[in-house]
């Protein structure tokens, strides 16, 4: 029974991650309204999510925002940017579907690779600049060399945020059960879990970035 009443125990050190990210995940919301912030939210939200992983035992709201601000320009240069990437890509998949000609089947497939790999490079690149310090121009050249250079790792994420966003297409009640998800939780156990899956690829890198 003293175990259990224990604040250093196993199941406490549970409860408190578990608390630390629903917190997390409201802050991320809030932060995310002004919708050109989302860039700088989903940079601080890896940035704590690092740290619960790690067991830093993080202030969660101070240190949200403190990474929100000095990661700001960054995160929103390159949150914009993909904006405008979604953009292209969407006018070019519009363009590939309305045409039903065998001879557009290379350059579906040609659309589809050039679509994981900005993908890919979408969803390392946050945790980038929330993780390391380093220039805009060297994230995305870190993010590039990431895909390629862990490919089947890269496949894995896109695989797995690729669903995600799959699932909110396949019907409206589907695409309500994911927002109520995202709003409560999803949002920052998603991220956990891509950190945890990424922290390990992070970690040769380190020492190099410590130099």
């Amino acid at each position: 029974m003293n175990r259990f009443f224990n604040m250093d125990s196993t199941f406490w050190q549970f409860m408190s991650k578990i608390g630390d990210l629903l917190i997390l995940n409201i802050i991320f919301i809030i932060s995310c309204i002004p919708i050109v912030t989302i860039g700088a939210s989903i940079s601080a939200l890896y940035h704590m999510c690092f740290k619960i992983l790690r067991k830093e035992s993080p202030y969660v709201w101070k240190i949200y925002w403190k990474t929100f601000k000095e990661n700001f320009k960054q995160s929103t240069i390159i949150w914009l940017f993909s904006l405008v990437i979604i953009y292209f890509l969407g006018m070019d998949y519009y363009l590939l579907i309305s045409q039903e000609t065998t001879n557009l089947a290379i350059v579906r497939i040609v659309f589809w690779i050039i679509a994981g790999l900005l993908f890919s490079m979408f969803i390392y690149i946050f945790p980038i600049i929330s993780h390391f310090k380093c220039t805009l121009g060297q994230a995305l050249k870190n993010s590039l060399y990431m895909t390629l250079g862990h490919l089947p790792f890269s496949i894995l994420l896109v695989f797995i945020f690729g669903g995600i966003l799959y699932l909110t297409t396949v019907s409206p009640k589907t695409f309500a059960s994911i927002f109520v998800l995202a709003i409560t939780c999803g949002c920052s156990f998603t991220a956990y879990i891509a950190c945890a899956l990424i922290n390990r690829l992070f970690k040769r890198y380190e020492p190099i970035e410590e130099e």
